[in-house]
């Protein structure tokens, strides 16, 4: 039961951190592999009422809907198995035989410009959107462990209690590898920032336009000097 809960808690929280509540909704739905048909159902309203909190940005979704919403899906998955749930639970880990180095989740926002700032990043994607992003949390991933033994629920791990935060990449030849992984994976991140490589190869910058993501390529030339500049943030 303690694992139900805590995923309500997670997913709550990521909505409600969110810079855009809409896509988030349909984000979670999308991760838990649910149809709005059966979301309406298991909420008691109809599918045209999820679709409209999911995707109209004038109807902004109250906490009571919300909580409705989440309480839904983790109801759902637990007469599927729980097989999301028990992927969502597992806690994150900063071994480094999962390619996490560092790990940490905020109560309050940090400006992206700061983590930009710190890690002397040049961005290459995204520029307009660094006044308006808000980071609730950083990822540092060595990049080649990461993509050789990360599995599904290793990925889940690199999101903490949040999606609304940076992946950081060290140990990165042309950025392409951990692009593609944020392509394909269900969960996206705010902001992804390369340690490595002189240049972004063009289709990690495809995917990056294409997700709407922040990516910028930090200047260090030490990965420990930007784990120490990263976890000094404040």
């Amino acid at each position: 039961m303690s694992n139900y809960l805590d995923v309500k808690k997670k997913i709550y929280g990521d909505i409600m951190t969110s810079m855009d509540l809409n896509e988030a909704l349909r984000k979670w739905r999308k991760i838990f592999n649910i149809s709005q048909v059966d979301l309406a159902r298991r909420m008691r309203v109809s599918p045209s009422v999820v679709s409209e909190y999911e995707n109209n940005k004038e109807r902004v979704p109250g906490t009571r809907f919300i909580r409705k919403y989440v309480n839904s899906l983790i109801d759902i998955d637990i007469s599927r198995g729980s097989k999301i749930i028990n992927l969502i639970s597992k806690e994150p880990s900063e071994s480094s035989s999962s390619g996490i180095l560092s790990i940490k989740d905020f109560v309050d926002p940090i400006s992206a410009a700061k983590y930009i700032e710190a890690t002397e990043s040049e961005i290459i994607v995204g520029r307009r959107l660094i006044e308006n992003t808000k980071l609730y949390g950083h990822t540092i991933i060595d990049g080649i462990v990461a993509i050789l033994s990360l599995s599904g629920e290793g990925f889940y791990k690199i999101y903490g209690r949040s999606t609304e935060r940076v992946l950081i990449f060290t140990n990165v030849s042309i950025g392409r590898s951990p692009l593609v992984a944020v392509r394909v994976y269900p969960l996206k991140p705010r902001m992804v920032l390369l340690h490595g490589p002189r240049r972004v190869d063009d289709v990690g910058v495809r995917i990056a336009e294409k997700e709407g993501l922040i990516l910028g390529l930090s200047k260090l030339s030490k990965v420990d000097e930007l784990i120490r500049r990263v976890q000094n943030i404040s």
